[in-house]
């Protein structure tokens, strides 16, 4: 009797197990960075009103049963926005997409990842100011330092104090190129292989997001400096809407953006249209800009999914040329005659277009692809000259990935190669300084270039991360690079000008670069981290570098090299949020510029130490987003950098060949790079949408000449913008904001020329320099404050 009793319990049980089974639906999916395609570990999956949830794996995969009656699941991770989505095919599996909260700082989604940190700029930091320029956002961040030769152009980006060059190129025009770092945007390569990076036809108003390697990285081609990453917007989940944006400003500044955006469970797709104006606050400083953007993924499968990229832009940057200090610190907005005169100007029609392939084979492999084509047209008029460029790049980036292990011990890794191949077409006519212009074809010229140039760069490179016992991960990479320059002297030897090269074709293969790194990382209670690293980078030198003053081509020349030590710790401490690195990056075979019968060359003798501490830390105060005032986040950021010449002498041949030190600057301090920046700032954000940015930005003085007897006198700047964000409806929302830069009428500059001594650099009528043999130094920026204000308004269907 007990038996029966006991057999029609078991089977009461199991009947009503069988019942609540099928009565459950099991909903399996995978969770990925909107921005990135990235799989989030560590997502906290529920279902509504239950206690029913699971956590993704290292794949960003969860599986969750779903009880009859559910039909929605939120997901919940500290860094993104909390996504709740609907449920209607219980049978198919869900990829789920999730946006970087921008209210939070970037340190909280990266305290407990292994390696060296990324730093990383979401919307909330790009519009700050206007949004316009990458400038203010990427100088709030420690050890980055962005000048632009132009108000909207000629942008320059120095990571922990490193130039391309001893002299900032500043002899054969290179003022802001050189393969040191890498930019990229949406995996597509804006650094060609000949060491252009230029960002006059860069639209930032389409950026979500920006990371930044500081340092060399072998996923990145451990290039000594780094790299920088730009990714575009993506369309907010699930809407089709039409946008319009508007921004006047001080100076005839003028932008409009008119974007289309559409988004479903397998499509996203973003287009863009910007034209913006400005008339300048100097005589001859005006520019004009047209982007079209075109940005879009499909998600074939949740294994699969493709993304695409275009661009097309047209870009006119007039130059003012350079003042020398007396003008400066007099305020004077004046513009050099030598530049008006010849219309001097960058104009630039370019294109990029790429596709990215991204597919998980299994549980355990992946691959993400990308093939890519880039073309532009640059011609440029300077105070002495022009220059004609046709560039055309192709190339593929591929990475294979593998995750796979126990709890206890698991590993994931990466192994790729890219590859680059940059056609340039150059023509160039420098004509002698005391040529007055505007110059004509039949202007006497002190020497002519064309040549028809092709670079090669490429590399195979491997990072993997072991996760060991006690929440310590041990990361090992490296990258093999290879570098090749080829040019072609296209003028013939009966020209009357100087011959380039002494054959008419010469190519240098340079020898394979070996680069490894290695980081271990310890993670205490999934909030704060320490880390040591120490890694390798190089630096090939380009073309121009390799080509003297009188045209040949030294085929001797070697890459720049450089190790990093580097010591840091980052993570969140209640609604602290902090970030600190402490680094020392020794860079050898610097390109040092010598001179031997009135001709300058370069030579690998140099030698550069840069030690540096960066610090980063933010504060929420109130983060609330049902209160009131849903946001008070005070922030600081503090960049130390003692950038010293270890090795770094001048050296002068006679013509019978004795040697001789012409400057000694072993010792001094690096030109062009401040010892101390300072940033604090506040972040306000409430309820019913009114919102306030503020920024106080603190430059310390620094060098402008190799013998340290001139500096930049130290500026501050105090920023801020203020609006009103609404959604009016469910179709309609607005956001009206004004704001200013230079609040405290600050004199400053944005973009210095270095050199060995001021004579080399300032006009001869700077009252304050005898013998002034340049054409200036200090690209100004306006002396008083500017203003801007503007709206957006968005339409969803």
């Amino acid at each position: 009797m007990k038996n029966i009793k006991r057999i029609s319990f078991i089977a009461i049980i199991l009947l009503f197990s069988s019942l609540y089974a099928s009565a459950q639906n099991t909903i399996k999916g995978v969770v990925q960075d909107r921005e990135t395609l990235e799989p989030v570990y560590g997502v906290v999956v529920s279902v509504p009103h239950s206690a029913s949830s699971v956590t993704t794996d290292n794949k960003g995969r969860y599986e969750i049963s779903l009880p009859s009656g559910s039909d929605s699941l939120t997901f919940r991770f500290l860094g993104f926005k909390t996504q709740t989505i609907f449920i209607g095919d219980k049978t198919q599996n869900y990829t789920v997409m999730l946006e970087v909260d921008n209210t939070l700082s970037t340190v909280e989604i990266t305290a407990n990842k292994p390696g060296n940190p990324v730093s990383t700029l979401t919307s909330t930091e790009l519009n700050r100011s206007s949004g316009l320029s990458l400038q203010d956002a990427l100088n709030a961040v420690p050890g980055v330092n962005m000048q632009s030769r132009t108000p909207w152009g000629g942008q320059h980006i120095i990571l922990r104090g490193y130039y391309p060059s001893a002299d900032n190129g500043r002899t054969n025009g290179e003022n802001f190129n050189g393969l040191v770092y890498q930019l990229y945007i949406n995996n597509i390569p804006i650094t060609d292989a000949i060491g252009n990076t230029v960002m006059d036809d860069i639209d930032f108003t389409t950026l979500g997001r920006v990371d930044i390697l500081k340092g060399p990285s072998p996923l990145f081609g451990s290039y000594i400096a780094g790299s920088v990453n730009l990714y575009t917007q993506k369309p907010t989940p699930n809407e089709t809407s039409l946008s319009e944006q508007l921004i006047v400003g001080s100076y005839g500044l003028l932008r409009s953006n008119t974007t289309f955006q559409t988004s479903d469970s397998k499509t996203d797709i973003w287009v863009n249209y910007g034209h913006q104006s400005y008339g300048g606050f100097r005589d001859h400083d005006s520019s004009h800009k047209d982007f079209m953007t075109l940005a879009g993924d499909y998600h074939s499968s949740s294994k699969n999914t493709v993304s695409a990229y275009f661009s097309y832009n047209h870009s006119v940057e007039q130059l003012a040329g350079e003042i020398d200090s007396a003008d400066f610190y007099k305020r004077n907005p004046l513009s050099d005659s030598n530049y008006v005169k010849n219309n001097s100007r960058v104009d630039i029609w370019s294109y990029r277009a790429g596709i990215t392939d991204k597919y998980q084979f299994n549980n355990h492999f992946g691959n993400q692809t990308t093939v890519f084509v880039t073309g532009s047209n640059l011609s440029q008029y300077f105070a002495h000259g022009y220059s004609l460029n046709n560039i055309n790049s192709e190339g593929a980036r591929t990475a294979f990935t593998y995750e796979g292990g126990t709890q206890a011990l698991f590993i994931n890794g990466t192994l790729g190669a890219s590859y680059i191949r940059s056609n340039q077409t150059a023509q160039g006519n420098f004509i002698p300084p005391f040529v007055m212009s505007p110059f004509t074809p039949t202007s006497p010229s002190l020497s002519y270039t064309d040549a028809y140039n092709t670079a090669m760069s490429s590399n195979i490179f491997t990072q993997w991360t072991l996760s060991l016992p006690s929440r310590l991960s041990l990361t090992v990479g490296a990258s093999l690079n290879f570098n090749q320059f080829t040019t072609q002297n296209l003028i013939y030897k009966g020209a009357t000008s100087i011959i380039f090269l002494n054959d008419p074709i010469l190519t240098r293969n340079f020898d394979p670069a070996f680069n490894p790194s290695i980081c271990l990382t310890k993670v205490f209670n999934n909030h704060i981290s320490v880390y040591a690293s120490v890694s390798q980078g190089y630096a090939p030198p380009t073309l121009s570098e390799m080509t003297n003053t009188a045209g040949k081509v030294d085929s001797a020349l070697n890459p720049e090299k450089a190790t990093q030590f580097e010591l840091g710790t980052r993570g969140s401490l209640g609604k602290l949020n902090y970030q600190l690195a402490l680094y020392d990056l020794d860079i050898t075979n610097r390109l040092i510029q010598e001179t031997s019968n009135a001709i300058s060359s370069y030579v690998n003798a140099g030698e550069q130490r840069n030690l540096g501490a960066e610090l980063s830390l933010s504060y929420n105060i109130i983060d609330n987003k049902n209160g009131a005032i849903s946001l008070v986040r005070p922030w600081l950021s503090y960049t130390y950098d003692k950038a010293t010449y270890v090795d770094f002498k001048n050296h002068v041949k006679s013509k019978k060949g004795n040697d001789s030190i012409a400057n000694d600057y072993s010792g001094n301090q690096v030109a062009g790079i401040a010892p101390n920046v300072f940033n604090i700032g506040v972040d306000v954000a409430t309820k019913i949408g009114f919102y306030l940015s503020a920024t106080y930005n603190y430059t310390d003085k620094a060098p402008v000449t190799f013998d340290n007897y001139h500096y930049m006198s130290a500026f501050s700047l105090l920023n801020g913008r203020i609006g009103y964000k609404k959604d009016l409806g469910k179709h309609i929302s607005i956001d009206v904001f004004a704001g200013a830069n230079n609040l405290l009428g600050s004199t400053y500059y944005s973009f210095i020329f270095v050199g060995q001594n001021i004579g080399e650099l300032a006009q001869g009528t700077d009252t304050y320099v005898k013998g002034g043999g340049g054409d200036g130094y200090i690209l100004p920026a306006p002396y008083a404050a500017t203003f801007y204000g503007g709206f957006s308004f968005k339409y969803k269907f």
